[in-house]
């Protein structure tokens, strides 16, 4: 087996039709070996009984696969998608909301096939919308995992400044570097999202750590997804609590980016880091508060600044949301 698709879902009965209707119509894959792998992550919807449907008329130049992982959090579910990929290089991973471009699966195995150096690689995320977007749209869209970096393959350096990785859906890994670089999941610092709070930031802490390591992360500007964002995930309340929990990602993920020799020296330095974001937080409200009821965008930063503040503390953050 080439290449292996891997789709990661929670109770995605509802979306997966639409991604994998995509996969059904890929092109330039007749040189490939390829096969769709559906992990579903502890699901108590119809998931199981959907997979079964396609699998059941699948193209005959592809399998399509189920697995059932039970421990909740996407890096099980993308750890067992690694363990049960028939691929012996390459693993591309969609969510179920993820929609390919019809030639994704070709340009993914190609740019892996002639870069053998690179460890990982994203491409461009296009949004998909069921309405008009709202007017604030353009300047919230990074929170959605909408990006664009542009019509040029070029490689992340983890010396480059800023320091950047690729955005995860539709990203590829390969298997020999995801073995050589990434811990099991009970040893991330990210699990998975917390529902309570909208932190995440998983995908981010796995790029660090392939980036850090002797394998070289790309962009692939013809690796190409659609997000489709459902309208409750544009509503103003959704909006805000994702704002404050991509800042509450902030400190982990931050963690993540250093060398593992490096950490246990990383808690002297959190005092400093709490000054200087505390510092950047009330700069930004004395400047703007007086729009933050009236301009949304900034109400945005707002939340997500104050998220970073409190990142380096989780638990007394709980507990101001909870009270």
């Amino acid at each position: 087996m080439d290449f292996t698709v891997a789709i990661c879902t929670y109770n995605g009965a509802e979306r997966l039709p639409e991604v994998l209707d995509q996969l059904l119509h890929q092109v330039g894959t007749e040189d490939i070996g390829w096969e769709v792998l559906v992990v579903d992550n502890n699901s108590n919807d119809d998931t199981a009984a959907v997979v079964a449907r396609y699998a059941a008329n699948w193209r005959q130049n592809s399998q399509l696969r189920y697995v059932f992982e039970a421990k909740q959090g996407a890096a099980y579910a993308r750890y067992r998608a690694v363990q049960e990929a028939r691929s012996s290089d390459l693993i591309g991973f969609l969510d179920d909301d993820n929609l390919p471009a019809d030639n994704w699966v070709g340009e993914a195995y190609r740019f892996g096939c002639d870069r053998p150096q690179v460890g990982a690689y994203g491409g461009i995320i296009h949004a998909k919308l069921d309405e008009p977007p709202p007017p604030y749209f353009e300047q919230i869209k990074g929170y959605l995992t909408i990006y664009n970096r542009g019509s040029t393959a070029f490689h992340y350096k983890r010396s480059d400044k800023p320091r950047r990785i690729p955005a995860a859906p539709g990203s590829v890994i390969r298997k020999q570097a995801w073995q050589d670089a990434i811990p099991p999941p009970e040893k991330l610092l990210i699990p998975g999202r917390d529902e309570k709070t909208m932190a995440a930031g998983e995908d981010a802490e796995i790029m660090f750590y392939i980036q850090n390591s002797k394998w070289e992360v790309w962009h692939n500007p013809k690796l190409e997804i659609w997000h489709h964002i459902r309208p409750n995930r544009l509503e103003q309340a959704y909006l805000l609590r994702l704002a404050r929990g991509y800042g509450l990602s902030n400190h982990l993920t931050r963690v993540a980016r250093f060398y593992r020799w490096q950490r246990p020296f990383l808690p002297f330095l959190i005092p400093f880091f709490t000054l200087r974001d505390g510092f950047k937080l009330l700069t930004y409200y004395r400047q703007n508060k007086d729009f933050l009821s009236n301009d949304f965008v900034q109400a945005c930063e707002f939340q997500s600044q104050l998220g970073r503040f409190y990142s380096p503390f989780p638990k007394f953050y709980k507990i101001f949301v909870k009270n």
